[in-house]
Order: C-alpha cells, then structure tokens, then sequence
C-alpha cells in the first residue's frame, strides 16, 4: 500500500510502471502543506482508514513540517529521510540527504507549469490585509527569494518555451533569476522496489516515529 501526498502523483505513477509494481494508492490532499496540524490529522484518518490486512505502507513525501512526528501506527511505515516532498525529487543518487534545497530558491516540479505561481500564492496569503500589510510582505518575499529553480526529473518537458515563460513570470515577480536544477525520481522508484537502504527508515508497527531519524 501507498500513502501519497498528491502532488506526487505523476511521479508515484512513473515509478510504479518503471518498477513494474502496482500497490494501491491512497492520495493525502496537497492544500493541507500549508497547515502542518491539519496535514498531521489527514495523515491519521488515511492511515486509520488503511484496511487491517495490510500491513506495510509505503509513504511517498517527505516529513513535511513535523508531519510525522512522534506519529505512531499499528503498520510498518516506510518511508524516505526527507524533509519534504522537494528534497525527495532532488536527489539523483544514492547518498542520503535529509534537505537538498538552497535557502533563496523557489523550485517548480510539477508537470503544470501553472500549478506554481508566486503572485496567486501571495494574494492568498494576504486576503482581507490593507495595502499597507500587502506591501511590507510582498517586500519580504522578494527579499527572502533569489532564485526560480526549474527540477528537471526528465518525467516531464521543462525546457519548453512555455515552461520557462511560467518560471520567469514567477522569477520576475521576486526580482529574481531562473535556473535548471538536476533531479530524478530515484527516491520513489527505490521506494516502491523494496530498496530501503539507509536513504530510508522503517517504523515498525507500534514504533514511534522521532526526529532523531532526519
């Protein structure tokens, strides 16, 4: 069984037809990312909701905000050492990483260039505050940010004009720059073929899951 945040999901897929596996999925909501309680209960009632005769869940995200957290399931939880979903789509060998993101960049790895977006982001964080609210944050973003960085896992066609034109409009709106930065899916693929090695880690049933293990 797989426990998959949704914006995996192309990517849950691939490596499933690569491995050649077909477990049963059940997809976690991706808007709960920005609340990591709400996140932490939908993983509760997905995994409580897992029929009992099964008994292993292969969980496709990373720890994603304290998500998992002293979490504890009567099934075995495999799982990679990431902190989140980026970091697991940013690795293209072997060698354990629990964060490979640069402070400053903003990554798009969504096969919709359209699904990122800095402005529509912005204006839903700040819905309801004053222009004067709006503007000491939009400052603040541009300057937190330096850099749009463009995965490439090559599932998907990020270097077409129309990729790049979505990745420049959110690179503009920070006053930033575009770059390519190098993944795979190698991460889920190994997930889904039993191929835990100490990228990994597996709770067993009824074992606390502690940030000690990131």
């Amino acid at each position: 069984m797989i426990l998959a945040c949704s914006s995996l999901m192309d990517y849950v897929n691939a490596a499933q037809k690569k491995m050649n596996t077909n477990y049963p999925v059940t997809w976690l909501n991706r808007s709960y990312h920005a609340d990591p309680k709400k996140m932490r209960q939908h993983i509760i009632d997905q995994v409580t909701a897992i029929p009992e005769d099964i008994d292993t869940v292969l969980v496709a995200m990373g720890y994603c905000g304290g998500s998992w957290e002293n979490q504890v399931f009567g099934k075995r939880i495999v799982m990679a050492r990431v902190d989140e979903c980026v970091s697991l789509l940013l690795h293209v060998d072997d060698t354990y990483h629990a964060d490979l993101k640069e402070p400053g960049h903003l990554y798009m790895k969504d096969k919709d260039p359209y699904s990122f977006s800095l402005e529509r982001s912005f204006e839903s964080f700040t819905r309801g505050w004053t222009d004067e609210e709006k503007a000491r944050a939009r400052k603040a973003w541009a300057d937190a940010y330096t850099h749009v960085d463009i995965v490439d896992t090559g599932l998907y066609e990020c270097h077409s004009q129309e990729y790049l034109n979505e990745a420049q409009k959110n690179a503009d709106w920070i006053g930033g720059n575009v770059q390519f930065r190098q993944g795979s899916n190698r991460l889920i693929e190994k997930l889904v073929s039993g191929q835990w090695d100490e990228q990994f880690f597996v709770a067993e049933a009824g074992e606390m899951i502690g940030r000690f293990r990131f």
